[in-house]
């Protein structure tokens, strides 16, 4: 069955009165994929996030986020379940990070106290720091933005030089958090004006350039850790690919490292056992070089 994308752009294009940013974009996003965007400032990068948001909207052709059209009305048709950071973040400058975190979280009052500040945590913030955000450098002020985009679990999340200010361990912070969300199935994008800096965090990256996409690198295929139930399912596994590795043992199993463009651990599973192997986990491996 063909996955549905999480987010699809068809034939979109954006205009600022005589300024024509975008052109004919289609891309699509599905579950636990990581797209990368680079350009030039001022290429269109920024644009792309604030139509998926719904911050603005397509002069013509349809984004659809999660199934739904994102358009204007009377009460719009916006995406509920997507964490953003575009551009710098902004907060109340007056207050703590905790407390701005709290507001936002009361929005939608999906989570708990506890939640925002293991969120905080997460990013290397004090939640009881008693800090305004107006004293915070670029550094903690980044890690706040990346806390309150994921702290509610979306199921979509887009960052905008998500690594601007952040020292090497708010980097690699930063790299953990796309792994476990990519475990989660979360579609993330990520856009930046140096390649470099999200070309290893990604599955695909495009170039925008005069208001259209190429493709720079081309999504790899994905390896998957497949515990299996012995070693004679090992070699059932090695006769239909004979590029499966053996890997460490599990549980004193053995674990076959194999690539493929399987969509899902699921779609995996279903393979393998149309194929009679026995096995008792399967894990994506796709973000291990994170």
């Amino acid at each position: 069955m063909t996955q549905i994308p999480m987010i699809e752009f068809s034939q979109v294009s954006k205009r600022f009165k005589k300024h024509q940013v975008l052109t004919d974009i289609n891309l699509s996003i599905h579950k636990g994929e990581v797209i990368g965007i680079v350009g030039m400032n001022g290429s269109g990068k920024t644009t792309l996030l604030r139509l998926i948001t719904g911050l603005m909207y397509a002069s013509s052709g349809k984004v659809t986020v999660n199934g739904d059209i994102v358009q204007p009305g009377l009460l719009g048709q916006l995406p509920t379940s997507v964490g953003a950071l575009i551009e710098a973040p902004s907060f109340l400058p007056q207050y703590t990070g905790l407390q701005n975190l709290l507001m936002l979280a009361g929005i939608q009052e999906k989570i708990d106290k506890q939640t925002v500040m293991q969120s905080m945590e997460r990013v290397g913030l004090d939640p009881n720091n008693k800090k305004k955000v107006r004293a915070y450098s670029l550094g903690m002020r980044q890690r706040l933005g990346i806390a309150q985009s994921f702290m509610e679990s979306p199921d979509i999340l887009l960052y905008d030089e998500p690594t601007n200010g952040l020292d090497e361990q708010g980097v690699q912070m930063f790299k953990e958090l796309i792994r476990d969300s990519v475990k989660r199935e979360a579609a993330i994008i990520l856009v930046s004006h140096v390649k470099e800096e999200i070309e290893q965090l990604c599955d695909k990256v495009y170039l925008i350039e005069n208001g259209t996409l190429s493709v720079l690198r081309e999504q790899l295929e994905k390896r998957w850790a497949v515990e299996l139930s012995s070693f004679q399912e090992f070699e059932k596994l090695y006769k239909l690919s004979s590029s499966v590795q053996i890997s460490s043992h599990e549980n004193g199993n053995p674990v076959g490292i194999i690539q493929g463009e399987w969509a899902s651990e699921e779609e995996l599973g279903d393979f393998l056992r149309q194929n009679e192997i026995l096995f008792t986990n399967i894990e994506g491996m796709h973000h291990d070089h994170i």
